[in-house]
Protein backbone atom coordinates (compact mmCIF):
# COMPACT_ATOMS: atom_id res chain seq x y z
CA UNK A 1 0.00 0.00 0.00
CA UNK A 2 1.38 3.37 -0.98
CA UNK A 3 1.23 6.27 1.50
CA UNK A 4 -1.23 8.02 -0.79
CA UNK A 5 -3.47 4.95 -0.84
CA UNK A 6 -4.52 5.42 2.80
CA UNK A 7 -8.32 5.40 2.47
CA UNK A 8 -9.07 6.64 5.99
CA UNK A 9 -6.39 9.39 6.00
CA UNK A 10 -5.28 8.22 9.44
CA UNK A 11 -1.72 8.78 10.47
CA UNK A 12 0.25 5.55 10.69
CA UNK A 13 1.34 4.27 14.09
CA UNK A 14 3.82 7.07 14.66
CA UNK A 15 4.52 8.03 18.28
CA UNK A 16 5.12 11.64 17.23
CA UNK A 17 1.64 12.02 15.77
CA UNK A 18 -1.18 12.12 18.26
CA UNK A 19 -4.65 11.22 17.19
CA UNK A 20 -7.57 13.22 18.53
CA UNK A 21 -8.79 10.18 20.44
CA UNK A 22 -5.55 10.13 22.46
CA UNK A 23 -5.81 13.75 23.63
CA UNK A 24 -7.20 14.40 27.14
CA UNK A 25 -9.28 17.25 25.72
CA UNK A 26 -11.27 17.70 22.59
CA UNK A 27 -10.03 20.25 20.06
CA UNK A 28 -13.58 21.54 19.67
CA UNK A 29 -13.74 22.44 23.38
CA UNK A 30 -10.52 24.43 23.62
CA UNK A 31 -9.73 25.20 20.04
CA UNK A 32 -6.47 24.57 18.24
CA UNK A 33 -4.71 27.45 19.96
CA UNK A 34 -5.77 26.25 23.41
CA UNK A 35 -4.59 22.73 22.65
CA UNK A 36 -1.23 24.03 21.49
CA UNK A 37 -0.92 26.23 24.58
CA UNK A 38 -1.72 23.33 26.89
CA UNK A 39 0.80 21.08 25.13
CA UNK A 40 3.52 23.75 25.36
CA UNK A 41 2.73 24.30 29.05
CA UNK A 42 3.11 20.59 29.73
CA UNK A 43 6.44 20.50 27.88
CA UNK A 44 7.69 23.54 29.82
CA UNK A 45 6.70 21.88 33.11
CA UNK A 46 8.54 18.73 32.07
CA UNK A 47 11.66 20.72 31.14
CA UNK A 48 11.60 22.66 34.43
CA UNK A 49 11.24 19.42 36.37
CA UNK A 50 14.20 17.91 34.51
CA UNK A 51 16.25 21.05 35.21
CA UNK A 52 15.34 20.90 38.90
CA UNK A 53 16.30 17.21 39.09
CA UNK A 54 19.64 17.94 37.41
CA UNK A 55 20.28 20.75 39.91
CA UNK A 56 19.56 18.38 42.79
CA UNK A 57 21.96 15.79 41.36
CA UNK A 58 24.67 18.45 41.01
CA UNK A 59 24.13 19.52 44.63
CA UNK A 60 24.37 15.89 45.74
CA UNK A 61 27.58 15.36 43.77
CA UNK A 62 29.04 18.55 45.31
CA UNK A 63 28.19 17.31 48.79
CA UNK A 64 29.85 13.93 48.14
CA UNK A 65 32.97 15.58 46.70
CA UNK A 66 33.16 18.03 49.59
CA UNK A 67 32.84 15.22 52.13
CA UNK A 68 35.46 13.11 50.34
CA UNK A 69 37.87 16.06 50.11
CA UNK A 70 37.42 16.77 53.82
CA UNK A 71 38.01 13.11 54.66
CA UNK A 72 41.14 12.91 52.50
CA UNK A 73 42.51 16.14 54.00
CA UNK A 74 41.85 14.86 57.55
CA UNK A 75 43.64 11.58 56.82
CA UNK A 76 46.53 13.43 55.21
CA UNK A 77 46.85 15.82 58.16
CA UNK A 78 46.84 12.90 60.59
CA UNK A 79 49.56 11.13 58.61
CA UNK A 80 51.65 14.30 58.37
CA UNK A 81 51.20 14.94 62.09
CA UNK A 82 52.55 11.47 62.90
CA UNK A 83 55.55 12.03 60.61
CA UNK A 84 56.09 15.43 62.24
CA UNK A 85 56.19 13.86 65.70
CA UNK A 86 58.56 11.10 64.57
CA UNK A 87 60.86 13.60 62.84
CA UNK A 88 60.81 15.95 65.82
CA UNK A 89 61.67 13.12 68.18
CA UNK A 90 64.50 11.99 65.89
CA UNK A 91 65.91 15.52 65.64
CA UNK A 92 65.76 15.99 69.40
CA UNK A 93 67.59 12.73 69.95
CA UNK A 94 70.27 13.70 67.44
CA UNK A 95 70.64 17.20 68.89
CA UNK A 96 70.95 16.25 72.57
CA UNK A 97 71.56 12.53 73.08
CA UNK A 98 72.01 11.25 76.57
CA UNK A 99 74.91 9.11 77.63
CA UNK A 100 72.63 6.06 77.72
CA UNK A 101 71.61 6.61 74.10
CA UNK A 102 75.29 6.87 73.15
CA UNK A 103 75.98 3.58 74.90
CA UNK A 104 72.92 1.77 73.55
CA UNK A 105 73.54 2.77 69.97
CA UNK A 106 77.34 2.45 70.10
CA UNK A 107 77.75 5.96 68.77
CA UNK A 108 81.20 6.14 70.42
CA UNK A 109 82.32 3.08 68.59
CA UNK A 110 84.32 0.31 70.22
CA UNK A 111 86.87 2.63 71.75
CA UNK A 112 85.50 3.66 75.13
CA UNK A 113 88.72 5.14 76.50
CA UNK A 114 87.33 8.64 76.46
CA UNK A 115 84.59 7.51 78.92
CA UNK A 116 87.10 7.01 81.78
Amino acid sequence: MKPTDNPTNKVADNPYHVSHADLPFSPEETGALGALKQEVDELVKLELTAEQMLGQEVDLAKAYIQEDAHSIWSDLKLGLYEWELITGDWLLRAADPTRVDWQLHHWWGDDETHLH
